[in-house]
């Protein structure tokens, strides 16, 4: 039986996966992105590569579409720049437009895919404590498994042989992705994940505002080595997770106000309120290692503010004109 989630609806045309794939691959040939796969002790695949990167891009592009729609909020991702941004701590969402310019986002958003049958949104314990994120929002993207195949019947070579029940079956898949289902189901930010963390240490009050919103069991903290569960359904058993701050995905559906977030979206105004010590510049662009930032957040903030600059000296403008296939290699 599959789990059926709550969300508000939302789709994500085949162009914007055609661009997701070609900013994916750029990435993976530029290696701009870490393709190291510390589980098989080497350098993943394209196609590992793709399968793990695409579902979070088309999450990202299913919020900014459904801000569009719903707050008449334009939004900019990675993708949208018109050169590629570095940096390991970035948030999803890069800039909000106000009247005709684009502000920098200061409140820092990361959009986290759901697939399948997920039932919670987990958040990394370890990733909280060195890169913690304003907002967390939880997203289903409904692509088939095998989404990817249908660009074999794009391949001369291919074409040619293919059956027509094969033919068949990709035409099928293609249509699945033509327009790609999401559900936009529900974030938290970090004022609540402060407050998992003080209620697992025994805070009372901490644990009552979470249980009033949440409801019983609605969030928890994994110690790591714990298996998942569902508290509307006593019978389902999910995998061993390791140390992770959850909220159950039907909880956060309901409990969820997205006024409130688009407000604190147009105030921009970080809501971490914790100095996060920089302990060494790995993973820091070479191009942005001040050492007069000791704040983690605040160099990565100026990292990106940077960056934008020098691409709008570039290109006469941040906004992405041309596809990513066209982005030079070199």
């Amino acid at each position: 039986m599959t789990f059926e989630i709550e969300g508000i609806k939302v789709t994500v045309p085949k162009d914007k996966y055609l661009e997701i794939l070609a900013f994916t691959t750029y990435a993976y040939f530029t290696e701009k992105i870490t393709t190291y796969s510390g589980i098989m002790r080497g350098k993943r695949t394209l196609g590992e590569y793709i399968e793990n990167f695409i579902y979070g891009k088309v999450a990202e592009v299913a919020f900014q579409e459904f801000i569009k729609k719903r707050f008449k909020l334009d939004a900019l991702t990675d993708l949208d720049i018109a050169d590629f941004i570095l940096g390991m701590y970035l948030p999803d969402i890069i800039a909000i437009k106000r009247g005709n310019n684009y502000e920098i986002s200061k409140f820092w958003i990361e959009i986290k895919e759901v697939r399948r049958d997920q039932r919670w949104l987990l958040v990394s314990a370890s990733a909280v404590r060195t890169r913690p994120y304003d907002a967390y929002i939880a997203i289903w993207v409904g692509l088939p498994n095998e989404h990817i195949a249908w660009l074999i019947k794009n391949i001369p070579e291919a074409s040619t042989k293919m059956s027509e029940e094969w033919k068949q079956k990709i035409t099928e898949i293609e249509t699945l992705i033509e327009n790609i289902p999401c559900k936009i189901i529900g974030f938290t930010t970090w004022s609540e994940i402060k407050l998992v963390e003080k209620a697992r240490k025994g805070d009372t009050e901490a644990k009552e505002k979470l249980d009033k919103k949440y409801g019983y069991k609605g969030w928890f903290y994994f110690p790591g080595n714990k298996s998942l569960f569902d508290p509307d359904d006593p019978s389902w058993r999910g995998s061993t997770v390791r140390e992770n701050i959850g909220f159950a995905l039907r909880r956060l559906s309901r409990a969820s106000d997205w006024d409130e977030l688009y407000e604190l979206m147009l105030k921009n105004e970080r809501f971490v309120g914790e100095h996060i010590t920089i302990k060494n510049m790995r993973g820091v662009p070479k191009f942005c290692r001040w050492e007069y930032y000791h704040d983690l957040r605040d160099l990565f903030f100026e990292c990106l503010k940077w960056q934008l600059k020098n691409i709008e000296r570039r290109y006469g403008t941040i906004l992405r004109r041309t596809s990513w296939f066209e982005q030079s290699l070199t």
